[in-house]
């Protein structure tokens, strides 16, 4: 058994939350660490972030109407019990691509937890399949659909912004955070021309590439106006580069409406959380290097920094855009404190 699989079973009895409504990190991050070359650091981390952590849910009634249950984060536990029976039933596969077109409404889930742990899930199984990992997949849907949760209007592409007009454009809400993030983005139903702006955006031409625009921008997002509430705005980054590594497991179709959600969730939080910003410059100095950032973050042990830096340098990787090397090295000087 390898150091993931060892992790995983380790946070397994665990809940998904802690603390009241802080979303438990552990499965995300030791997947993130293995990518970030620092597998040995994991039993380290992990006995160190256990004693945050909170019990697993009690299971109750079996989920009969799906739909009724979607959104009742009291029922938990129930969900771990389907997804662990589907998942004893179907192939992992199978199952994903049944329930991710259900879910991506609700992507906003655990404040975009829910879609992140099921997509480094996702990238686990993919690379090797093993009772640990499919645990691991059921636990993560099931957060995804107990806290479901849609935000206001329809994620719908269908104007002919570009994504730096249409963020260009966004409303701010004029309200200072004073809650968990769903609860803040609720807020956002009382923000006149949201909805409007988020469908101004023109439609994706090619969703994989314009899935890594929508990460650029938004590290770029999290560069100009996110120091005074960096974790809220990392959410923007690590869930479309998360959703990214999932693309080709999932059937064609499914792919415009997940982007569609992704940059409704994305504009959210910018809206939401905007207010009362310092807008800074991007950084014109030259950055660090990749793997002087990945051991930076790894020392840090901050589960969102952690985070950060292993989806910018996945996406450094793939374009070579100096801002996902910036907006990793501002989440490990921000958090890794």
């Amino acid at each position: 058994m390898d150091h993931l699989d060892e992790a995983l079973v380790r946070l397994a009895p665990t809940g998904p939350e802690y603390r009241g409504g802080l979303s438990n990190h552990g499965p995300m991050v030791v997947e993130a660490l293995v990518r970030l070359g620092a597998a040995e650091t994991i039993p380290g981390w992990v006995s160190g972030y256990l004693p945050e952590l909170e019990d697993g849910p009690s299971r109750g009634d079996r989920i009969a109407d799906w739909r009724a249950a979607l959104g009742d984060r009291r029922r938990i536990g129930d969900w771990t019990a389907y997804f662990t029976e589907r998942l004893a039933e179907a192939p992992w596969r199978e199952v994903l691509t049944e329930w991710w077109p259900r879910l991506t409404p609700g992507l906003a889930a655990g404040a975009t937890h829910g879609v992140i742990r099921t997509s480094h899930a996702v990238r686990a199984l993919a690379e090797r399949e093993t009772p640990p990992r499919l645990v691991e997949l059921a636990q993560a849907l099931a957060y995804w659909a107990a806290g479901y949760v849609e935000l206001p209007g329809r994620p719908l592409t269908g104007g002919v912004r570009t994504l730096d007009q249409a963020v260009a454009v966004l409303p701010i809400l004029e309200l200072a955070p004073t809650e968990r993030i769903v609860a803040h983005l609720a807020h956002l139903r009382d923000l006149p021309g949201f909805p409007a702006t988020v469908s101004s955006l023109r439609p994706p031409t090619d969703v994989a590439a314009d899935l890594t625009e929508l990460t650029r921008v938004f590290a770029g997002v999290f560069l100009t106006h996110g120091r005074h509430a960096p974790i809220d705005f990392i959410h923007a980054v690590t869930a479309p580069v998360a959703v990214s590594s999932v693309l080709e497991h999932l059937p064609a179709e499914q792919w415009r409406p997940t982007y569609d959600a992704l940059w409704q969730v994305a504009a959210a939080l910018y809206s939401g959380y905007a207010y009362r910003a310092t807008v800074e410059p991007l950084p014109a100095d030259v950055p660090q290097a990749p793997e002087e950032l990945a051991g930076r973050a790894a020392e840090t042990g901050d589960a969102h920094a952690i985070k950060l830096t292993e989806a910018a340098l996945r996406q450094h990787a793939l374009i070579g855009d100096p801002v996902f090397l910036h907006a990793a090295a501002r989440s490990v000087e921000l958090l890794g404190r």
